[in-house]
């Protein structure tokens, strides 16, 4: 471990002992990729406590690990709450990103840690916020980009519909990781060993520097900086022997 994730794990220890000594419920801010594999890579030094992870959705990156006491058989109370950002200008709404929308509530001063995913649509967006931040939000987000916007609390039912796939299919050499990558980002497999190397691939939030390392079916694989896809398995294969895949990738 680097000094950083040192404090990092440092931190949750402290988080996990306090769940453990005062029998309740202790959360993290929302853990990027990174960090939750430094957890993971460490999950038993804290089997005294029960821990989920929860990003607000099926598929959501960010994440929040939940200390619970042993009382507690599940999550019963979520420390997050879902935000719909809605534009206000109608026909004349100017379309907006991922960066935009993530822009506009960091220059509020949010650390980005009170911030989980965010579901982009067509003229409003989805986002995952600490409770504790929910009424700022609402009461100081009144723009993106040149959008006058409203914020509202909303249910984390309404979040299912707005994840987006694009389904590919396509065949592959062999199921190592750097082939499965080649094809997803449409590059060489040097390209796709280079990500690997610079530790920018993740399977299910744990960090995967492994080019031969085969996924399972239903597994969902980040590369930071490029977009991520859920690996649904092989149908078929051809009479040359090259693997027929699916994939899903996230809009």
């Amino acid at each position: 471990m680097n000094r950083e994730e040192q404090i990092l794990f440092n931190h949750l220890q402290d988080l996990a002992d306090t769940c453990y000594s005062r029998n309740i419920p202790v959360y993290t801010d929302f853990l990027n990729l990174n960090e939750q594999t430094v957890f993971l890579s460490r999950l038993p030094e804290f089997s005294h406590v029960r821990t989920v992870m929860d990003g607000g959705y099926e598929g959501a990156e960010r994440k929040i690990v939940c200390f619970l006491p042993a009382y507690e058989e599940n999550l019963s109370s979520r420390p997050m709450t879902p935000v719909r950002i809605r534009s206000s200008a109608g026909k004349f709404t100017v379309p907006c990103t991922h960066r935009d929308y993530l822009g506009a509530v960091l220059n509020l001063g949010i650390e980005r840690g009170k911030i989980g995913d965010i579901l982009v649509g067509e003229g409003q967006a989805h986002l995952l916020c600490m409770k504790s931040m929910a009424n700022f939000l609402l009461e100081n987000l009144t723009s993106v980009k040149r959008n006058p916007v409203s914020c509202a609390v909303t249910e984390f039912e309404e979040l299912a519909g707005r994840i987006v796939f694009t389904e590919l299919t396509g065949t592959v050499a062999s199921l190592r990781m750097d082939s499965l990558l080649a094809f997803f980002m449409k590059k060489s497999r040097s390209a796709s060993a280079s990500v690997l190397d610079g530790e920018r691939v993740f399977v299910n939030g744990r960090l995967c520097a492994s080019h031969s390392f085969e996924p399972k079916a239903g597994d969902v694989i980040s590369v930071r900086g490029i977009g991520k896809f859920i690996f649904d398995g092989v149908s078929s294969s051809t009479k040359k022997g090259r693997l027929l895949i699916k994939i899903r990738t996230y809009c």
